[in-house]
């Protein structure tokens, strides 16, 4: 696999470069954007993690350039800064992640070999109600399909091709059920239990489960664009020690 590197601090990209290939990748590293734009385009690449903030051309505008050249190539963000506009627009044009900095080299990792996977966001519940919300999220560039029962779902995650699933807690097997069913074969990957009205008692249920986050309908396809990028940046560990906390719109 052929990644390409971007960050203008010369020490933390010599110490990416050298780990990821000490870990079998193919590893390209420049310090600035224009450099990788050209690189895009005149070689492959599997992947490409950039820093956000760089003098001229910014990481998010890099991630606009390669979009439009190959829209299904995965981009990761790296960034020092919480608290940025420009993070919260790549992540609703479809950025697979954004990685805060400083981090250890086992995250980066685990986030490039998820992203190399090509995951699929998984919706399991009626397709009514959740067609368009799948179709939303494909239009920036994520992939996401709904199943239509238990048995398609548990299919999917043995084949590794999800790594963020929402279940819809009414369905008529039982969804906590499905919940426990799905983190036991993966707890890597992040369940986001859904619900048509409030229920705190199964919430805390699949919260100590380990569930993600726990949202209440109708369903925002920007907010679950926005918890999709944060699943995903998570460092790899047990989502079981994750502890949703309660908020006005469920548990997040």
């Amino acid at each position: 696999m052929r990644i390409l590197i971007v960050d203008d601090e010369g020490s933390l990209l010599v110490t990416l470069v050298a780990n990821l290939e000490l870990e079998g990748f193919e590893v390209i590293g420049v310090q600035d954007a224009l450099s990788a734009l050209q690189l895009v385009r005149e070689q492959r690449f599997d992947l490409v993690l950039t820093d956000i903030r760089m003098p001229g051309m910014s990481g998010v505008e890099l991630f606009r350039a390669i979009r439009s050249l190959h829209p299904d190539m995965p981009v990761l963000l790296m960034t020092a800064f919480a608290a940025e506009a420009l993070i919260e627009e790549a992540i609703q044009e479809g950025v697979f992640a954004v990685l805060p900095k400083p981090f250890d080299i086992e995250h980066v990792i685990f986030a490039l070999l998820r992203a190399l996977r090509h995951p699929v966001v998984l919706f399991v519940d009626d397709a009514d109600d959740t067609a368009p919300i799948a179709e939303a999220l494909c239009r920036v560039g994520l992939a996401a399909c709904v199943t239509p029962n238990q048995e398609a779902t548990v299919l999917a995650i043995q084949q590794r091709r999800a790594d963020v699933v929402l279940v819809n807690l009414a369905m008529p097997s039982s969804g906590a059920a499905l919940v426990e069913q799905i983190l036991g074969v993966d707890p890597s990957i992040a369940v986001i239990a859904i619900s048509s009205s409030s229920a705190p008692e199964l919430f805390h249920r699949v919260a100590e489960l380990g569930a993600f986050a726990c949202l209440i309908k109708p369903l925002e396809a920007a907010r679950i664009v926005q918890l999709v990028a944060r699943a995903r940046a998570l460092p790899h560990r047990p989502l079981a020690s994750l502890r949703p906390a309660i908020t006005n719109g469920g548990l997040t």
